[in-house]
């Protein structure tokens, strides 16, 4: 390659941002996972609490049942994740064109979790309300 003393030519981005779709994808693989993680600390408030030292030794009571409310908030926060994830694959497929366009793996991986932790939580309500 012979060096050349022309300047470097910077092209200006005509397209500016990028399209709905796209910043909904980027904002939405972000938001599954805060989404789960106020899931997460819903269901550990949600658990019967331990006896410990001191409740015993001050013979503090505990609450040895679910919180029924925060788990029927898990429950549909988990419902929420999970059409948040079906809703972006299916505008992730829609978009893919060519061969290096990014799949969202968060997605993919947010499905089966909140799936999961929508089967446990459902399963924990009947067997607590019945």
């Amino acid at each position: 390659m012979v060096y050349s003393n022309e300047p470097i030519r910077y092209y200006k981005n005509r397209k500016g941002k990028p399209d709905p779709v796209i910043r909904w994808l980027e904002l939405s693989s972000i938001l599954v996972w805060i989404i789960y993680m106020f899931n997460i600390v819903a269901i550990l408030a949600a658990k019967p609490v331990e006896e410990g030292l001191f409740d015993r030794f001050f013979n503090v009571p505990v609450r040895g049942w679910w919180d029924l409310q925060l788990l029927s908030r898990s429950l549909i926060i988990s419902i929420i994740q999970f059409v948040i994830s079906v809703v972006s694959i299916f505008l992730n497929t829609k978009r893919i064109k060519r061969r290096y366009d990014i799949r969202y793996i968060s997605h993919y991986i947010s499905i089966p979790v909140s799936l999961l932790t929508a089967i446990i939580v459902g399963l924990v309500l009947m067997n607590w309300t019945s």
